[in-house]
């Protein structure tokens, strides 16, 4: 069933400094294009490399700043040369790193990444940093009271926290559901539009489709929630209503970042107070451009592409 074009997600509160404001975790990626995803003894030339940063929040934000949105990142890295390259790639993306902390004698989270070049899927293996998580004395409650969107992508104690505040101050709280965590029970009661990806659904519930797992998001009272499936599109459900929004065909170079670049899409829909399924539309199309480069954050589009892009394809 589809929504009535003009209705809207929600209410979002007036602008103010850092129109999105997020808390997640953020690598070095280091990407390889190789002739085939490899089998267990197979040596592979790779064709293409890229250092870049990553990770779902952090990539949404910068595709944020692409798009022209002011963001702020809150976390904390090592004072490592990857952090200081998560912090340098940070700024050159706009992306405001005044609550970004560099710990010392610490290093921060590295993800190796090798992409099939003849269908762009991947496989990946990552180093977790040995830097600690900012815990919830450190959340300064006047940067997200100030926004109007706090971004999420796990379920700890911090960011919990940082949720409770968001929904005392009326910031909409959006959940990019990545990976599974014991604490969402506690979680997701506080969140105002979950989109996750339909690996965190097999995780999370196994052996359940994604409509049955948008009800059960539902069930904790988020309104908006909708689950990724690549290149199968999107299935979105608004009050109980769900509709199917397939993928944008494009040479696909690299499938990395696309649901990072989904959430950055849907985001600046939910800033415009756009119709739900004008939102898909632009994410999606944020999502397809974004593939047609290596690297996460490559291919993010800035607006006029995206407008460009949106009027080619419904020409």
């Amino acid at each position: 069933m589809k929504l009535s074009p003009n209705a809207k997600i929600t209410e979002i509160k007036p602008a103010v400094p850092f129109s999105v404001v997020g808390i997640g975790m953020t690598t070095v990626d280091y990407l390889l294009i190789v002739p085939e995803l490899p089998s267990f003894g197979k040596q592979l030339q790779a064709s293409e490399f890229l250092r870049q940063g990553g990770g779902p929040v952090a990539t949404a934000l910068v595709g944020l700043a692409k798009l022209g949105i002011p963001v702020a990142y809150i976390g904390r890295v090592g004072n490592d040369s990857e952090g200081q390259f998560i912090r340098q790639s940070f700024i050159e993306a706009k992306v405001d790193v005044t609550h970004l902390d560099m710990q010392d004698n610490a290093s921060s989270r590295i993800a190796m990444v090798l992409v099939d070049e003849q269908t762009g899927e991947r496989c990946f293996t990552s180093r977790p940093g040995n830097y600690e998580e900012i815990d919830e004395a450190e959340i300064d409650r006047s940067v997200i009271s100030n926004t109007q969107i706090l971004h999420l992508d796990n379920a700890e104690p911090h960011t919990i926290r940082a949720a409770q505040i968001a929904q005392n101050s009326g910031t909409l709280v959006v959940f990019d559901g990545t990976w599974y965590s014991e604490l969402l029970d506690d979680f997701l009661p506080l969140v105002d539009v979950a989109i996750v990806s339909n690996v965190f659904v097999k995780r999370w519930m196994p052996n359940v489709s994604p409509e049955i797992a948008l009800d059960q998001l539902a069930s904790y009272g988020i309104k908006t929630c909708a689950v990724t499936m690549g290149e199968e599109g999107v299935i979105v459900q608004q009050d109980g209503q769900k509709f199917h929004w397939p993928s944008f065909s494009v040479e696909v170079v690299d499938t990395t970042g696309a649901g990072d670049a989904f959430h950055a899409g849907f985001i600046y829909g939910l800033l415009q107070e756009w119709s739900l399924e004008r939102i898909v539309q632009f994410a999606s199309a944020v999502a397809a451009l974004n593939c047609m480069h290596l690297g996460g954050r490559t291919g993010l589009p800035d607006l006029p592409t995206v407008e460009q892009f949106l009027s080619q394809r419904n020409s």
